[in-house]
């Protein structure tokens, strides 16, 4: 069951992976190329998997076969998203990724009190920009509001907290109280959601429709899972930008 969940949190995860980066290009008012949203979903994929694949105590034991099958399909993805998307500069999320799960001389970036979270959001925006391409304000804006993933991060955090604290692990919501960490949260959320809603009224981004929904959206699974709602987990905070593009492509019938 163990393994069933995870192959259906890794395909969630990729294909929100690839269709963040088709939201940022529609926030810039285009769409993004097939080779590139493919090449994302992969990416999405291989870290994921990778991460997923080895062994650490901090995530549950799991067979040798299952996680060499995650390894290897970890890899094939990886040489599929590189003959996709041929640009050198993904190299740097890949490392990321390497050095977050398995580390270099036993150091690691999956560290405690937020420091993966942080990692983990940066990632996510630094690929969305690679795939973009360019350092324009509008382009930025976007991919910081991408940070936000950051919020999910410890969403799962505090889905895994008494466990945390059992193994001696340090995590945003073993270091603060329930009260704090949906407060931290919250205040994230609307300070990524403010940035981007300024720039849709100043012109600069497009897809208001999608921020509004975004932004209640994420008000209500904060406050739902930071106090111990546990039903849809995956469907409504790792699988967010799976259900926007429901809506959108609901919106495209009825419009």
């Amino acid at each position: 069951m163990q393994g069933q969940n995870l192959i259906i949190s890794i395909l969630v995860v990729t294909l929100s992976g690839a269709l963040k980066l088709q939201f940022a290009y529609g926030f810039l008012g285009n769409n993004a190329p097939i080779t590139e949203f493919a090449a994302a979903a992969l990416i999405a994929y291989a870290a994921y998997a990778f991460d997923r694949g080895v062994e650490n105590k901090e995530d549950e034991k799991r067979g040798s076969r299952f996680r060499k099958t995650l390894l290897t399909t970890a890899l094939i993805a990886t040489v599929g998203a590189f003959v996709l998307y041929p640009n050198p500069a993904l190299l740097v999320p890949f490392l990321v990724a390497y050095l977050y799960a398995k580390g270099i001389g036993g150091y690691r970036l999956k560290g405690s009190r937020g420091i993966k979270n942080c990692i983990v959001a940066l990632t996510w925006s630094l690929g969305i920009l690679i795939f973009l391409g360019t350092l324009s304000l509008p382009v930025m804006l976007v991919c910081l509001f991408f940070c936000k993933s950051f919020v999910n991060t410890v969403i799962y955090d505090v889905r895994d907290v008494d466990k945390d604290r059992t193994a001696g692990i340090l995590t945003i919501p073993t270091v603060l109280s329930r009260t704090q960490v949906t407060t931290l949260l919250l205040g994230l959320s609307l300070a990524a959601h403010a940035a981007v809603f300024g720039a849709y009224f100043s012109g600069i981004i497009s897809g208001i429709d999608v921020l509004l929904i975004s932004s209640l959206h994420s008000t209500f699974y904060i406050v739902a899972y930071c106090n111990r709602f546990e039903l849809f987990r995956n469907a409504l905070v790792d699988g967010e930008w799976i259900l926007y593009t429901g809506y959108t492509i609901l919106r495209d019938c009825v419009l």
